[in-house]
């Protein structure tokens, strides 16, 4: 199953910014929204723009999908919650030196996954157990630039939970 997805991506998101995510159709089937817990959070965000980054996924109803919040300000830790606000899974920063690739770490039902983007490349992969399930590649640098999301093969996270989870990665890690 192969089926693309595209998103506008501001170059610095320091407010509760709503953002389209189209499908092939062109069609706007799910909306991101980055967003901070606390007024203090907010202000510390605006100087620190990697820190206390929250952001969930809507669908067009306007009914939360999934949310992630940041739980970890000096080990970057985020939890991933379902529209019941259950956590499903941590996510970790496992990047060493982020000039040379960056990497975001987690695990689901027994099986590892790593989103990862090496340096100067415009390509994100999510991997499941090594494998690459999603490609998301961005279309340059400057804005206004779009995000376009591939999934190259199925798997047991949702959509909405990957599209999140990519989201988070682009602006966050």
């Amino acid at each position: 199953m192969k089926y693309d997805f595209c998103y506008d991506v501001p170059t610095r998101i320091t407010s509760n910014i709503e953002i389209g995510v189209i499908n092939n159709e062109g069609k706007v089937v799910y909306s991101l929204q980055k967003y901070h817990k606390k007024y203090w959070q907010k202000l510390l965000a605006l100087h620190f723009t990697t820190w206390f980054i929250n952001v969930s996924i809507m669908n067009m109803a306007g009914s939360e999908l999934e949310k992630i919040e940041d739980i970890g300000v000096a080990k970057r830790k985020w939890s991933l919650k379902d529209s019941a606000n259950k956590e499903k899974l941590i996510l970790t920063d496992a990047s060493k030196f982020k000039m040379t690739e960056r990497i975001l770490e987690f695990n689901l039902d027994g099986r590892k996954y790593i989103v990862s983007k090496k340096a100067n490349t415009k390509q994100t992969t999510l991997y499941e157990d090594s494998e690459p399930i999603v490609i998301m590649e961005e279309s340059g640098k400057l804005p206004p630039r779009k995000n376009y999301i591939t999934f190259m093969k199925e798997s047991s996270l949702s959509e909405s939970a990957i599209i999140c989870i990519l989201h988070l990665f682009e602006i966050g890690v």
